[in-house]
């Protein structure tokens, strides 16, 4: 019984699902050398983003405190306008509109906006871009990220001033934007930038939940990127979990509930004024900042078996360094669920997506190599002290022989007084050794 009602209420709110205001912010992995990143340029197109969401606990927030004796990174904000001008050119963008994604070899043209980015940074040499772009057809979503699969079969366009109609690659120009800022794809140059990102979805309805059924259904849908109000199951998603809000006891329902898996977060919010604008800025402060703790700490574990693979294995003071910055990341970059916040449903948002992507497994397993390789590197330094070592004893070996056939000699032709002086000596040396032997055994 309970049942049915759920999917009666499913089915009443079909048509409001069928209406929803979509949004995702792509969060693309990105990498950078040593020294490479490009602060001054960063924030000459954006500005310092201050992580103050009251979702997560204060000593997480103080992680990202640039001038904090914890912090793991920082982040920057950049408004729609400083983006497209950093990405087409400010002359350029100023008579841009009217964005419009399709498939390849299709006519079909779907409208999409740009919304605000965040640049996230990281000491340990990995970054994140939040993308946010809002559109109305999920058909959007999936000619852009098309998940599951390796080709690109995305093109978009824009038309100027004048209303003609221009193609052109977010890719490439996103590319470019990043390798003038010192960043560059964490997986390039074998994969897109778009394809290889953690998708955060938000879709905005107009009425409240009543039923956890009802969010479960279209949240999933979202996951799918299906239509909200599509009747969709599939039994293989194994890594899924949801999490929801808290029950509104006064109005009897709940305002919203979002469906994880490994690579996607989909949220589905309650929103009277169907306002995806203020939906997307709540998810950038709140959201975020949860996601991008969990996958710096992914991200890192990979980019250390990428600086692993590349250090060179005969140089002790490269190994000690990366283990140096994984103990570093390991006292402060590492977050418990138990830590992250405290609200319940924020701590299973963070759980799930730590589980999904076995993040903690990843961590083990990185320090394990090292630990491995470190323990390597100090055999072969202690088998070349000791071929050292050996050399040094055998000339010291032909060192005393010498002296022994020179003392020889000049005992052999000396007067009394050298036979004086060397009887003295060994008397001498003789008490110092009976005066430290008795010394050591009162000290016992």
């Amino acid at each position: 019984m309970a049942e049915e009602t759920a999917l009666a209420e499913f089915f009443e709110m079909r048509p409001l699902l069928a209406q929803a205001e979509l949004g995702t912010y792509f969060i693309i992995p990105l990498k950078y050398e040593e020294g490479a990143l490009r602060l001054d340029r960063i924030a000459r197109v954006g500005k310092p983003w201050s992580v103050d969401t009251m979702d997560l606990s204060e000593p997480v927030k103080a992680l990202f405190h640039e001038d904090g004796t914890a912090a793991i990174g920082g982040c920057y904000e950049f408004s729609r306008e400083d983006l497209l001008g950093a990405l087409f050119g400010k002359e350029q963008s100023a008579g841009m509109r009217d964005f419009t994604v399709s498939e390849k070899d299709g006519k079909e043209k779907l409208p999409f906006s740009f919304q605000t980015a965040y640049l996230y940074h990281f000491h340990t040499q990995v970054a994140f871009l939040c993308l946010g772009l809002c559109y109305r057809d999920i058909r959007v979503l999936r000619w852009i990220c098309n998940m599951g699969f390796a080709e690109r079969y995305a093109v978009y366009h824009y038309r100027d001033e004048s209303g003609m109609t221009h193609d052109f690659s977010l890719e490439e120009v996103l590319e470019a934007f990043l390798r003038s800022l010192g960043l560059e794809g964490f997986f390039a140059p074998h994969s897109s930038l778009l394809l290889e990102a953690y998708i955060s979805n938000v879709a905005v309805v107009a009425q409240r939940f009543r039923s956890l059924e009802t969010i479960r259904r279209s949240a999933f849908n979202l996951h799918l990127i299906s239509p909200l109000d599509a009747l969709a199951e599939d039994d293989s998603e194994e890594d899924v979990a949801y999490v929801y809000a808290v029950k509104t006891q006064a109005l009897d329902s709940y305002r919203w509930g979002c469906c994880i898996s490994s690579q996607t977060i989909s949220y589905v919010m309650a929103n009277e004024d169907m306002d995806i604008d203020g939906e997307m800025r709540a998810q950038a402060k709140d959201s975020l900042p949860l996601l991008l703790v969990a996958l710096y700490e992914k991200y890192t574990c990979m980019r250390f078996t990428q600086l692993i693979t590349a250090v060179n294995q005969k140089k002790m003071k490269q190994l000690r360094t990366l283990r140096r910055m994984m103990l570093e990341f390991q006292a402060y970059g590492t977050v418990d669920p138990a830590n992250i916040s405290r609200w319940h449903n924020v701590k299973r948002i963070y759980q799930a997506v730590i589980e999904t992507n076995r993040i903690q497994e990843a961590v083990g397993d990185i320090s394990h190599k090292l630990d491995i390789l470190i323990e390597h590197q100090k055999e072969i330094e202690r088998t070349r002290n000791d071929m050292v070592a050996g050399v040094i004893t055998m000339f010291g070996l032909i060192s005393i022989l010498a002296s022994v056939l020179t003392i020889i000699q000049i005992l052999s032709d000396g007067s009394q007084a050298v036979w004086l002086a060397l009887i003295s000596s060994i008397l001498l040396l003789g008490s110092m050794v009976l005066i430290f032997l008795f010394w050591s055994r009162r000290e016992r």
